[in-house]
């Protein structure tokens, strides 16, 4: 997912590849980096706030990808796989983060 996000924005128009290009970039790579912070957490709070965190930044990335198809930058088909891989992602997340809740509650 990121490496597919960083290919596509550098396809976006120079006029908008500084701004909302670079935010995709960079909520993609803090996409990335709260998942290995949540691998190397050990305690359970902690790692739940990680998967937050993710889970915010996967649906910013959905909300902006959304928008770079109506400005024409993104076609349907790869909103289209965008979207089913931040979904699935999102799955995945919440099920660790709530697994890591029961982990705190026992």
């Amino acid at each position: 997912m990121v490496g597919w996000t960083l290919d596509r924005t550098a396809d976006i128009p120079k006029n908008a590849r500084f701004t909302f290009g670079q935010r995709l970039d960079n909520l993609a790579l803090d996409a990335l980096q709260s998942v290995v912070r949540a691998v190397y957490t050990g305690e359970a709070k902690p790692k739940q706030e990680h998967l937050s965190s993710l889970l915010l930044e996967l649906e910013q990335m959905q909300a902006l990808w959304r928008l770079g198809h109506e400005r024409r930058w993104l076609s349907q088909q790869q909103l289209l796989f965008i979207s089913q891989k931040l979904a699935e992602a999102g799955r995945m997340a919440n099920g660790w983060r709530q697994q890591q809740a029961r982990k705190g509650a026992a």
